[in-house]
């Protein structure tokens, strides 16, 4: 389906909000109410993405994107979180286990409480994990924006 520009731009701009969260500062006391916010990201960020990718203007770069070479670029990673999150079960006390969804800051490698491994490569980086898959706040949300809104032309039109 394709947007008209105001949709794409009410999108972007929700986008940016969510991106300068307090939830997702290094700082942040939350341990599970970010999970809602990032799941919106990902699906603005999905929804913005597959414009791009209609209009022949796939987000398609691919440094550090993908662990264990199931995810081709930026925009098959963001897809592949997109269709998991709605499976992840809610947060509530006791699921811990079987939640797939986390996060961690800096740089580190280890274990999540729920069991899964993680490796998260940059310092002053916010690492997200749906699974055993990884996406990085600013290396990779900020960055596949900022190529999605240059590869949008005419966001001033009214479809695109």
């Amino acid at each position: 389906m394709v947007q008209t520009s105001n949709q794409i731009k009410v999108n972007l701009a929700r986008i940016h909000a969510l991106m300068d969260s307090p939830l997702f500062k290094h700082d942040s006391s939350e341990i599970t109410s970010w999970r809602p916010v990032f799941s919106e990201l990902i699906t603005l960020l999905n929804d913005v993405l597959h414009q791009a990718d209609q209009l022949d203007k796939r987000v398609g770069f691919m440094d550090n994107v993908g662990v264990n070479g199931k995810i081709q670029d930026i925009t098959s990673l963001v897809e592949w979180m997109h269709e998991r999150l709605p499976n992840l079960p809610a947060d509530q006390p006791g699921q811990l286990s079987d939640n797939h969804l986390n996060r961690y800051f800096d740089r580190g490698t280890g274990y999540f409480a729920n069991g899964y491994f993680f490796t998260a490569d940059f310092d002053d980086e916010l690492a997200f994990f749906v699974d055993d898959q990884r996406i990085y706040l600013n290396r990779h949300i900020r960055r596949a924006i900022t190529e999605a809104e240059k590869s949008l032309p005419n966001l001033n039109s009214s479809a695109l």
